[in-house]
This record gives C-alpha cells, sequence and structure tokens, in this order.
C-alpha cells in the first residue's frame, strides 16, 4: 500500500449485537468520501486486494474510502454459520444506515459516494429507499455488474449457468451450511443461505422486502436518483449477463445513468469478470479512470 495512505479500522455495532469490520483508506488530504459494499460470495477485499484493488486506486487520488465486511464476511462478527439470524432485511434496515451514519461523522461538509459490487449495489439502492439520511448524504452511485432481475430483461441466459446457480449451489449450501461462491471467478468466499435464497427471490420475482413487503422497485421510481454510473462485463451467465444490469438501469426509472462494457472487443485490455473488474493491474489503466473522472466531474458540479 502506498505509504502515504492510512488505513483506519474501525467497528459498527449491529442489531443483533454483532460488529461489521469497517476499513477507512485515506490520505492526510481529501476531497470527497467512497462508500464501497462487496456483494455476494464475497467481502471488502473486492475493493483491497493485496494492494491493487479500487480503494486503493481511488485512495490514492484523494478519496476517503470506506469498505465495511458484511457480517458472516471477512473480518466482521460473527461469523459464517447455517444458524446465524441475520437476515437482508437487516441489512437494508440496519446494517447499511449505521455503517452510512458513522461515515457521516467524518465527512465535513465532504460529498458522499456508493458503489456496489454486484449484490451490493442492489443492497445499497434499497437502504437507500428506506433512508433520509442517505437520499440527503449521497451524491452518486457506481455500479459494478448490477442486476436484479433475470427475467425483465427478455434475454434466454446460459443453460448450464442457470442450472449451477438456481439449483446446484442451493443444494450444496443445504449440505455444507452455506453456499460455496468462492469456487467461481464470482467470489472469494462462501455465502449465507439466507441471502443467497433471497438473491434468487429477487432475480426472478419482485423486488419486494420479505418481511414487510416494502416495495423497493416502486420507492425508486419515485425518488429523484443521484447521477449513476454502471459497468457490466461481456458474461452471457445467470449472474452477470449485460441485457440484465441494463435493465437493472432501467428499473430504476428517469435518472443520469451511463453504462459502460468491460470487454477486449468494446476497447479493454481484457475481457474482466466479476473479481478482476476491481482488482485487476489493467483495470488502473483502463476503466479506474474513467470511475475517476466521473466523480471528479460530479464534484466540480456540486462546487458550481
Amino acid at each position: 500500500m502506498n505509504p502515504t495512505i492510512r488505513e483506519e479500522r474501525l467497528k459498527v455495532a449491529t442489531v443483533h449485537g454483532g460488529q461489521i469490520f469497517l476499513r477507512h483508506l485515506q490520505q492526510k488530504e481529501t476531497h470527497a468520501a467512497v462508500l464501497m459494499l462487496h456483494g455476494l460470495g464475497s467481502n471488502g477485499d473486492a475493493f483491497i486486494k493485496e494492494g491493487h484493488g479500487l480503494a486503493n486506486y481511488l485512495s490514492e487520488m484523494g478519496f476517503s474510502c470506506y469498505v465495511p465486511d458484511l457480517i458472516a464476511h471477512g473480518h466482521s462478527w460473527p461469523h459464517m454459520s447455517r444458524h446465524l439470524e441475520h437476515g437482508v432485511h437487516d441489512l437494508i434496515n440496519s446494517d447499511i444506515p449505521r455503517i452510512v451514519e458513522e461515515i457521516s461523522r467524518k465527512l465535513d461538509g465532504k460529498p458522499l459516494f456508493l458503489i456496489g459490487q454486484g449484490f451490493g449495489s442492489v443492497l445499497l439502492l434499497s437502504a437507500y429507499a428506506r433512508s433520509e439520511e442517505m437520499q440527503t448524504l449521497s451524491q452518486g452511485f457506481v455500479h459494478f455488474n448490477a442486476r436484479r432481475s433475470v427475467t425483465i430483461s427478455g434475454v434466454r441466459h446460459n443453460a448450464l449457468s442457470r442450472l449451477l446457480w438456481r439449483q446446484v449451489m442451493p443444494v450444496l449450501g443445504a449440505v455444507r451450511g452455506d453456499v460455496p461462491m468462492h469456487w467461481s471467478r464470482h467470489g472469494n468466499q462462501p455465502e449465507l443461505m439466507s441471502w443467497y435464497r433471497t438473491f434468487l427471490n429477487w432475480s426472478e420475482g419482485s423486488w419486494q422486502d420479505e418481511q414487510d413487503q416494502f416495495n423497493y422497485s416502486a420507492a425508486l421510481r419515485e425518488l429523484s436518483l443521484p447521477p449513476s454510473l454502471y459497468f457490466a462485463t461481456r458474461s452471457q451467465g445467470y449472474l452477470t449477463h449485460v441485457a440484465d444490469v441494463r435493465e437493472f438501469m432501467r428499473e430504476l426509472g428517469t435518472h443520469n445513468g451511463r453504462m459502460l462494457i468491460l470487454a477486449k472487443g468494446d476497447g479493454n485490455l481484457r475481457n474482466y469478470h466479476s473479481q478482476s473488474m476491481l482488482q485487476h493491474d489493467d483495470a488502473w489503466v483502463d476503466h479506474f479512470p474513467v470511475v475517476l473522472d466521473w466523480l471528479n466531474e460530479r464534484i466540480r458540479q456540486l462546487r458550481a
């Protein structure tokens, strides 16, 4: 890690008595803050892998980067267990708002941006739909391979991929007690079965809270979303299909959204996947500068 970057390690209490491990990377002088939320089968290392991640890049460029490990992931506590009672409803209504509240104490008037990886983007937007503080503080979203539904795009997904993620993984999860997403390039650790089940339900059903029936899709379309930047890879699989990413952007209603596809055939240095698009050295000269320019442009607009 760049010696000018200071890493602070914080803990945020959760609704059930657990603790979220929150890493904070920044230089002495910063001009904006960024919250980066990992997706399923992952943890904060998605953004800080061996000093090569997006958080490392943006912190070197003057951003204050906050990278949590959600409960049962990374260094947060409690650890992964089939008996853990901490659902997606708790993430949206308690954990993410508490993380944002912790960040808000350190903003000192600086703008806050939200960056999500995969299902992490869905969680961020779900929390945004319910939190007035997030709606007030958030000045823009950046999404990496974010998708909600696999049905509204109308595409035919790879049959083997669909079989793996819809049938095989749930069976393995029932046997193991967790879903082994780390066996694929889409994750670096197992996932809680309850979270994975919600992900599948939302993939082929409505975007609605399973406890109180809150309709996230309808709520977000009623809000004025800040400008958003979307990145997608050229995968045709169940988890990451370009058409699903595009439809996710459309599902959110009218807003200032821009989508970029990361692949060699689209002018990039390599064909990225869910992990490498946030960690690979080529990303530092490929699309990380695009993220930086977009964020800086938003900051200039806010100051105008």
